[in-house]
């Protein structure tokens, strides 16, 4: 079942994400700045809380999450 983030959603890395990006930054929270269309599946840009630069990820390398402080 997808997850259908939306911008400016707050997000956490599943440690058991597919992508690079989601290996390297498993566990890692951030928010949601920009989603569209890859070639096999959604495509989701990240700001992680310490970076200044955003991520991208696969819609399914991600989980929304309700903390105040991502």
């Amino acid at each position: 079942m997808r997850s259908h983030l939306h911008i400016g959603d707050r997000v956490q890395v599943r440690s058991a994400g597919g992508s690079p990006a989601a290996r390297k930054y498993a566990g890692k929270k951030g928010r949601v700045t920009m989603r569209g269309p890859g070639l096999d599946s959604i495509m989701v840009d990240v700001q992680i809380e310490e970076n200044t630069f955003d991520t991208v990820f696969e819609e399914q390398d991600l989980r929304t999450t309700t903390d105040k402080h991502s």
